[in-house]
């Protein structure tokens, strides 16, 4: 028997707490164990232009407990919106789910007409095992547009050394003085990702520099003379470390800067006690960053897939 239909309300920051423990509840669901930090929460909420009154909902049972959240965002500022959204692993409401995810769609088309995009998307991450969701995603009109994998690598067995190109050294990230450097390398090494972005400069500084976790020394610049050649963001969120962005630029790829980049930032790693490190990466990116990252001692642990549909209309 389905319990009675859950109040969903705007999101509020006191909510945050209760947030966070259910999302970690559906990352042991999913993943065997918690994933999600206060911090994590934080960062999607303060993502310029969110308004957490109108672009996140929390629902809540009888008992008042939160049992689902959703949210939406624009970071990318291309009118490729993303959401999400969760219900608690033990909450068997069958109308939850899809009661959020109208909510995320006509706020995203809202945001749409808002800012006068073309041809809106809105994007939606979901785990591989997560059959439930993959089937609500696709009823409702989604297709699978990309595949990402989940990996990791265990410091304790020693980071993979490898060599740093002839020619290119690898400096840590000055704090004042690499900001706009940092960003357009990483614009131009992304430059043909299926999901680039045209956030601006101060909503990008903001989030990455504004991180509980950011640390200049755990984010590298590679220079082949006076031009960067390449360029990694990484922090440390105490149980793991976590890689956020490597990206090569077009003339410097195919020679191993990548993999030395990595390297670099795990020995940095090893060096404060940190035992695991994690990343992102697409599965069927042109710049084949799989090999690399394998070549550095990293394996697949996850599948993500991304499904997106068309707002237009």
């Amino acid at each position: 028997m389905s319990p009675a239909p859950s109040h969903v309300r705007p999101a509020t920051r006191g909510d945050l707490p209760e947030v966070v423990e259910l999302l970690n509840a559906c990352d042991v669901a999913e993943v065997g164990e918690p994933d999600t930090s206060a911090d994590d929460v934080e960062s999607d909420w303060g993502m310029e232009g969110f308004e957490l009154a109108r672009d996140a909902w929390v629902a809540a049972d009888d008992g008042e407990r939160l049992v689902g959240y959703a949210y939406v965002g624009d970071q990318f500022r291309t009118g490729e919106l993303e959401a999400d959204l969760w219900v608690h692993p033990g909450h068997h409401e069958r109308e939850l789910a899809p009661r959020l995810l109208g909510l995320a769609e006509r706020r995203g088309r809202e945001l749409a007409a808002e800012r006068s995009y073309e041809a809106p998307v809105l994007d939606i991450f979901c785990i591989g095992v997560n059959r439930t969701k993959r089937e609500l995603l696709r009823g409702h009109g989604y297709a699978l547009s990309r595949t990402v994998y989940r990996m990791a690598a265990e410091l304790s067995d020693g980071a993979a050394a490898l060599p740093v190109p002839e020619g290119i050294v690898i400096r840590p990230f000055r704090l004042e003085v690499d900001e706009h450097v940092m960003r357009d390398a990483m614009n131009e090494a992304f430059e043909d990702h299926f999901r680039q972005s045209e956030e601006p400069f101060d909503a990008w500084k903001a989030r990455l520099l504004g991180h509980a976790d950011f640390d200049p020394d755990l984010w590298f610049l590679a220079w082949d003379g006076d031009e960067v050649a390449g360029a990694l963001i990484a922090y440390d969120h105490g149980d793991f470390g976590w890689v956020k962005g490597l990206g090569v630029r077009r003339p410097w790829r195919r020679r191993g800067l990548g993999g030395a980049l990595l390297a670099r930032a795990f020995a940095a790693l090893a060096v404060r006690g940190q035992l695991r490190v994690g990343l992102g990466v697409d599965a069927e990116g042109d710049t084949q960053p799989l090999r690399t990252y394998e070549r550095a001692g990293l394996h697949v642990t996850f599948t993500y897939e991304l499904y997106a549909k068309s707002l237009a209309g």
